[in-house]
């Protein structure tokens, strides 16, 4: 291989590697981070950010040309609450009671959430069920 080839094979590697850490980096920054909580979207600076806060649905969800409007309260029993806006697909699993995490951006002021995702929890849907009778050895 001559010296012009190498060049060019180093420098295409660098070129690789350097894409493949940025876009490891963007994923990790995007969607590899924990939830916060709702209270800590008063005392973190988040307005106007893109956030991802988990919580339980409280009260009614109500349905217009909008899409969906309900409430969630944090869930480690601080009083806080946040208003959700969301105009996707709705889980079938949606409904008071129901842990959630969304994702959109936090507007301070009015306390609101512009949901852009919504995942709900269910956690009773993934625990194991007690086996009918044990199984017996010959």
């Amino acid at each position: 291989m001559n010296k012009k080839a190498r060049t060019r094979l180093i420098v295409a590697t660098c070129v690789i590697a350097v894409a493949l850490i940025v876009g490891i980096t963007v994923a990790i920054v995007r969607g590899g981070e924990y939830y916060v909580q709702v209270s800590d979207l008063t005392t973190k600076n988040l307005d106007g950010k893109n956030v991802k806060v988990g919580g339980r649905v409280l009260g009614a969800i109500a349905h217009d040309a909008a899409g969906a409007h309900f409430v969630i309260e944090d869930l480690t029993g601080k009083a806080q609450t946040v208003k959700i806006d969301f105009a996707g697909q709705m889980p079938q699993t949606l409904a008071s009671g129901v842990d959630v995490v969304v994702i959109g951006k936090y507007a301070a002021a009015s306390g609101l959430i512009t949901a852009d995702q919504l995942q709900t929890k269910c956690p009773s849907k993934y625990q194991g069920q007690a086996s009918p009778t044990p199984l017996s050895t010959p």
